[in-house]
This record gives C-alpha cells, structure tokens and sequence, in this order.
C-alpha cells in the first residue's frame, strides 16, 4: 500500500507530539514537543502507562502522568519524631492511610539499636512497634504502598550494595540523590545477627548505619524516593504484599510468581510477637525468601516490595 510524503510527515508530526514505544524516551532527547504524551506500549503490573513531557523540544525529560497498574507510593514522609514513653508508635495520617495500604518503615534518626518489629497501616494511622521504647531520640520514614493509586512519590534509585566496612556507618555512593529524599534498607546478605539501625540521605550518597561494622560480607538494598513529577523514576513496584509466615525454619520462602533475581526487595516485619530481626531478603526466580534471627513461626507476617527497572 502507498502512503503519500505528506502522510508520512503528518504521522511523523503527530508521533513527535503524542510519541508511543515500548520504552520511554531517555531524557535530554531531541524532537519531542513540551506537553506531549507518550504511551508505554505493553505497560506491565506496576509500570506507569501514561507519561508526559516536562522539558523542551531539544531536551525532553517525560515524567509519570497517570496510575500505575499495580502498587505506587501513595504517601511517604520523614523524619516523623517518636513520642516515646512505650514500644508503640502511631503516626498519625489522617485521611490519607487505610487499611489496605501496605506500610514500609525504617528509622531515619535513631541512638542505638532498636529495631521495628512491627509497622501497619490502618485508617488514619500507622501503628509501629519497636523492640524498646524508642523515647524521643528515634524518627522515622514512611511510605504507603497503594494499588492502582495515583502516585504521590517515584523511585529515584534503588540497588543492592556490597558492603566496604570499616565503622558501622555505610555510605553508598548514590548520584544525584538530595538530601530531601526519603530512603529504605534492608539486608540482601549477611554472615551474622547485625541489624540496621537508621538510614538516611544526603547529597549523592544514602548513609545506612549497622548495629556493628559490616566489614565485607554484607549486602545491603535499598530504594530512593521523591515526589513525582520532576524526574523519571528509575525502577517501579513490579510485586508487593503481605505475608504471614508458615515457620518450621529461620528462612522463609514466599512465593512470588514472575519475580527475578535481579529485583530489589525491601522487606520488613508487619506483625510479630517478639523482637527477632530479618537477617536478609533475596529474590531468586519467584521467589523472596526472608531469612529471620529465629524460625518466625506463624505470629510473623513480612511486607514487602520488588523493585524492577524501567528499560
């Protein structure tokens, strides 16, 4: 069939306006107008289909414009102070939490070794548990997990890190992250009972600090978060939920159907009835296995979330 020269430069014009592919445009592209919408073709759970462009027609930078299909970050925060004065914490969020929303917390500013051995969402509200009464020395991040939301917050930069030791504070290099970011950390590989006491940004770099000197044998995850709309996320959610543990053993396998050994986990304790800690979360083919201080039991329940990059 033939298609005119005029035709051909009238889809051009058009594709340069509204763009579809099945990967988004890499920023500082030329050609695409200010404004125009670009379709991600075959967008998969957890992807954003609809982007727009925030830059010029020389140098475009397109930016979620939309849902996402699947879990996006509804609402996240910090340092939120602790109160003190029992192990228990609530945040209290107003009109923003649910119960159906997926909780991921970590200490932002801690003295010490506490760890969170509990953190839901409820209506208005985020009830976390700590293994001590954290007085008011402890802040915390959060983040709302939400399926099929609008999303308040994208993916800055997410990674699996292998530890250089040498003092308990590990700082991993992490271009353009701000100081304003939010971060989350868990352990992807370890050799002993260490924890990680608080996590925080600043520019280039997320400081993750241990309960000891990590030396070269652990591995740490963890993912960046900012308010959409200035940037384009580096990863999405490809899977997140909760899990109650079935025990017999200190690992426990969850089944992820269609989860890689490429994705980043971020896991933390849901519910529990005492103050064992995840020792480390590692994805293999659909599978994210969590590995505890101590058999979990059926008392535990974990949250997670995979990280998947955008191509």
């Amino acid at each position: 069939m033939w298609i005119s020269n005029a035709v051909i430069g009238k889809l051009n014009l058009l594709n340069a306006i509204n763009p579809r592919g099945e990967a988004v445009p890499t920023a500082g592209r030329q050609g695409y107008k200010p404004g125009a919408i670009f379709l991600l073709k075959n967008a998969v759970l957890g992807q954003c289909p609809r982007w727009i462009n925030v830059g010029t027609e020389s140098s475009c930078l397109f930016v979620p414009d939309g849902p996402v299909l699947g879990y996006g970050i509804h609402a996240a925060g910090g340092p939120v102070a602790s109160a003190g004065g029992d192990t228990t914490e609530i945040i209290s969020l107003e009109g923003i939490a649910m119960d159906t929303d997926l909780a991921i917390v970590n200490h932002e500013v801690s003295n010490d070794n506490d760890q969170i051995v509990a953190a839901i969402s409820g209506e208005g509200n985020i009830t976390i548990t700590g293994s001590a009464d954290p007085s008011t020395a402890h802040g915390y991040a959060y983040a709302l997990l939400r399926n099929k939301c609008l999303p308040a917050f994208d993916i800055v930069a997410a990674g699996s890190h292998t530890t250089a030791g040498g003092g308990a504070a590990e700082a991993i290099t992490v271009s353009g992250v701000k100081a304003t970011d939010i971060a989350f950390a868990c352990y992807g590989g370890t050799d002993d009972a260490d924890t990680i006491s608080d996590v925080l940004c600043s520019a280039d770099t997320v400081t993750v600090t241990c309960s000891a000197d990590p030396s070269t044998t652990h591995i740490i995850h963890y993912v960046v978060i900012r308010p959409r709309g200035t940037f384009k996320p580096s990863h999405y959610i490809a899977y997140a939920g909760t899990h109650t543990c079935v025990g017999g053993a200190a690992a426990e396998a969850i089944t992820v159907t269609g989860a890689k050994a490429t994705d980043v986990p971020i896991v933390i304790y849901n519910t529990s009835d005492d103050t064992d800690s995840i020792l480390k979360a590692v994805v293999t083919a659909n599978t994210l296995t969590v590995t505890c201080s101590a058999d979990p039991g059926v008392a535990h329940a974990f949250t997670y979330m995979l990280l998947r990059a955008y191509s």
